[in-house]
Formats: C-alpha cells, sequence, structure tokens
C-alpha cells in the first residue's frame, strides 16, 4: 500500500513537471509569435541577429541562443538608410538630370537596399514630357510590361498594315488616329509607296539587312483618345452586325461577331441603339439626314444633348486600361514594340499635329519636294460629343490611364492633369534587351507605379 501511494505521488509530480514544461513551452511559443508580428507591424525597425533553439529535457526546458555569422545592423542606421530610400523615392529629379543618367553623364544610383538586403534597385522618379530627348530617343528606353499590356499588342506573325516606298526605302508604321490617312496619302502620292500587309519579322527585315528607313506619327494621348473613342464607338455599334453599313461586307459582320463580346461590361454605351439611324440622331443635325448625305454630318458640329458625352464619362469611369474593346484604343507606344515588350528600332516619330509640314521634311531627305497645300489630308470628323464639356476628373482619369505613352513618348502633361500625381521612373533591369549591344548601365522608362 506504501509502495502504491508512493508510486502515486511520483506519477502526480513527473505530472506536474511535464504540465509546468509544457505551459512554459506554450508561453515562449506565444511570445515569439507576438514578437514576430510586432517586427512585422514595425517594418522590420528591429533586426534578430541570433535565433533561439528550445529544448525540453526530463529537468525542463531548455533555450539557447544560436548565433548567426551576420553582425548586426545599427538600428538608427537602418532607420537612417530607410528614410534616405524614401527621401529618393518621394523626390522628383528634373528631366535634365534624368536625361544625364540616361546618357551616363551622371553616375546612376547603385544600391538602394535598406540594409536588410542589397538587391533592391533604384527608381527615381521624374514628371512626363520634361526629358531632353526626342520621341523616338525616349521611346527607345521605355520598356513595356507586356504581360500586363497583352491584349494591346499585335502578334509579331500577324500581318499589320504597311506603307512601304522601295524606292526611296521608306516604311511608315501605322498608328490608328494619329494622321495616319494623311501619311498613307502622302506615301502614294509624292514618294511612291504602296500598302502592304506586312508581318513585323519582314519589316525588320527591311530595317536591319536593307537599310530602310521605319518613320510613324504620334499625337498628344489626351487629344488622340477622343479620336480613337469616337471611331471604336462607331465601329462596335450593333449596326456592324446587320443592316446598311455592313450589308455588302461579309468579313465586317463576322469581326463583330467575333469580338462583340468585349462590349459586354458596358452594356450603357448602345443602350436605345439598333440600327445606324439611332446612332446618327443622337448626333447629326435633322436637315443634313435628311439629305441622305450621311457623310456630311462629319462636317456639321455634333448636336448631342449630353447622352453621349454621359456614355462617355461612363465608359472613362470604368474602363481600366486593358482591355480594349476594339484596336482603335490600343495606346501608341503599344503599336510601337514588339510582343516582348521591347521598341521597335524606329527611325523617328513625328508630330501628326504637324503633319503636313513634317511630311515635306520626311521627303526632302529623299530629294523629293512637297509644295505648302499639296497633301491630302486625312478625313475631318468631328466629335460625336462637345470634349469641351468633357468634365476635369474625366479628362484626368484618361490621362492616367495613358501614363504609359506620356513617359515612353516624351509628351508633356496637358494642364488639366499636371497635378493629378502622374510621374514617370527611371529604373534599372535585370537580364539583356534585344536592342543593348554594350556593357552600359541597363535602366528603363516605365509609369511611376507605387508597388512595381
Amino acid at each position: 500500500m506504501r509502495s502504491l501511494r508512493r508510486g502515486t505521488k511520483n506519477d502526480a509530480a513527473t505530472n506536474r513537471r511535464k504540465g509546468t514544461s509544457d505551459t512554459i513551452l506554450l508561453l515562449l511559443l506565444v511570445l515569439m509569435i507576438g514578437v514576430i508580428i510586432l517586427n512585422f507591424i514595425v517594418g522590420n525597425q528591429v533586426a534578430f541577429n541570433s535565433a533561439i533553439h528550445i529544448e525540453v529535457t526530463d529537468k525542463g526546458v531548455a533555450i539557447h541562443p544560436t548565433l548567426t555569422n551576420q553582425p548586426p545592423v545599427p538600428l538608427k542606421l537602418k532607420k537612417n538608410i530607410a528614410m534616405d530610400i524614401k527621401s529618393r523615392e518621394d523626390k522628383v529629379y528634373s528631366g535634365q538630370e534624368i536625361t544625364k543618367f540616361l546618357t551616363g553623364e551622371l553616375p546612376f544610383p547603385k544600391d538602394c537596399s535598406d540594409g536588410s538586403s542589397s538587391n533592391k534597385q533604384c527608381r527615381l522618379k521624374f514628371k512626363p514630357g520634361t526629358l531632353q530627348l526626342s520621341s523616338v530617343q525616349t521611346l527607345q528606353q521605355c520598356y513595356v510590361d507586356a504581360k500586363k499590356y497583352k491584349a494591346h499588342i499585335k502578334s509579331m506573325h500577324e500581318p499589320v498594315m504597311t506603307s512601304v516606298s522601295h524606292k526611296h526605302k521608306i516604311i511608315y508604321h501605322y498608328i490608328p488616329k494619329s494622321a495616319s490617312s494623311t501619311a498613307r496619302h502622302a506615301m502614294f502620292d509624292h514618294l511612291e509607296g504602296k500598302d502592304y500587309a506586312l508581318p513585323f519579322d519582314t519589316k525588320m527585315n527591311l530595317v536591319t539587312t536593307h537599310n530602310y528607313t521605319m518613320i510613324s506619327f504620334i499625337r498628344e494621348p489626351l487629344t488622340r483618345f477622343y479620336s480613337s473613342y469616337d471611331e471604336a464607338f462607331y465601329r462596335m455599334g450593333p449596326w456592324m452586325g446587320e443592316g446598311e453599313v455592313v450589308r455588302n461586307q461579309p468579313n465586317l459582320r463576322l469581326h463583330y461577331q467575333s469580338v462583340k463580346h468585349k462590349i459586354d461590361k458596358y452594356p450603357y454605351l448602345y443602350e436605345g441603339m439598333k440600327e445606324i439611324n439611332d446612332f446618327r440622331k443622337m448626333y447629326c443635325p435633322k436637315e443634313v439626314l435628311d439629305t441622305g448625305v450621311f457623310m456630311a454630318c462629319d462636317d456639321h458640329d455634333s448636336i448631342d444633348d449630353g447622352r453621349l458625352l454621359k456614355r462617355f464619362e461612363q465608359f472613362v469611369h470604368d474602363y481600366d486600361g486593358i482591355e480594349p474593346f476594339d484596336v482603335h484604343l490600343n495606346m501608341q507606344t503599344t503599336n510601337l514594340i514588339y510582343e516582348t515588350g521591347e521598341p521597335l528600332p524606329m527611325s523617328a516619330l513625328y508630330n501628326a499635329s504637324n503633319a503636313e509640314k513634317e511630311w515635306q521634311e520626311v521627303a526632302s531627305q529623299k530629294g523629293v519636294t512637297i509644295p505648302d497645300g499639296a497633301m491630302k489630308h486625312g478625313r475631318h470628323q468631328s466629335r460625336r460629343f462637345d470634349v469641351s464639356k468633357v468634365s476635369e476628373v474625366t479628362q484626368q482619369k484618361i490621362c492616367q490611364l495613358l501614363a504609359l505613352d506620356y513617359c515612353c513618348l516624351n509628351f508633356k502633361l496637358p494642364e488639366v492633369c499636371d497635378d493629378v500625381g502622374l510621374y514617370c521612373a527611371l529604373e534599372q533591369m535585370e537580364g539583356k534587351r534585344m536592342w543593348k549591344k554594350d556593357d552600359s548601365l541597363n535602366v528603363v522608362i516605365r509609369p511611376w507605379e507605387q508597388h512595381p
């Protein structure tokens, strides 16, 4: 009986020790989890340079520090480094400074790590349109996220309408709504050009192997967006499925059927419209419609009572800039790159707002004279809603959607968008680039994003 009582007491003591050990272990684990959470909240301001090893023995719980090989980073130094990085990212560099970084006149910062690692790359912030570079020079420093903008980028194997003058070795690279009709007239009428449906690799072969000059025209992004939307709205209307517009154009009908799902997320765009005349009545004066000469509608100011404008502003509000419902909404920059996001080897980018003088300059380089007033221009078309009534909020959203064009083509922001916080970034890029032939620093221009 005594032996039994002694055994019972021993078991109880053992259980108490075991319970105490378990309790201590549980408390330590809770403490460690709390420290980890606290460390995460304060942003790694406190660095642990030792690890803790916990061992449970029959004598209790043993705790051993396991030292790392890295010396501790002083907390004050880490704070200073973090503040310096934040200050650098908050700083807005002048276009002159950024240009000097690009040309190598100023050394690019080598390290922007916060002390916990040594591989954080520097990003320098600057405003669009401030670089002391041409548009084509800026484009050559641009790199586009090809996955993000996949819907904007044509396949390298897809034939693209291109005007080529073999006599003068000029390729006009087509960008919709950027004086493209005027450009084709100039190529046909003055430079003996012809239209071809050419894949990218064919054009690149002409440039790299046969020394052709490839040019294009670009346009102020906000202004172009109004034209792009106008064209896209017309081309995606329900009248493209059936009716007078496509009666003798089966390919257009088939194309519409294959892409009309892209406007499903914007059901309000064509509300109350079925036929093309439903649309025309919203913007074209009745006396013009009564003549039956519908092309004349483009020569008159819109009579829109605000319904078309409201739909446009709602679309801009809902649009993410990533999934355009028509090719005319593709950005200009994405028309000037490979599928990889790298820029095409453009020789020059001219300003569409001064198309005639620019084409005279192109022709003079080839020994051809285009007299003043001799050029045919693309079709003039009045807006189908009053652009002057577009709200500032809508204009600012458009600028933000088109940040890629403002940054990669070096366009200055319009005044209405100057204070919306739209910036570009100059940053280092890992890996090789197709156009890069030397060992100079690999830096690229991109729109500034808070979390790249």
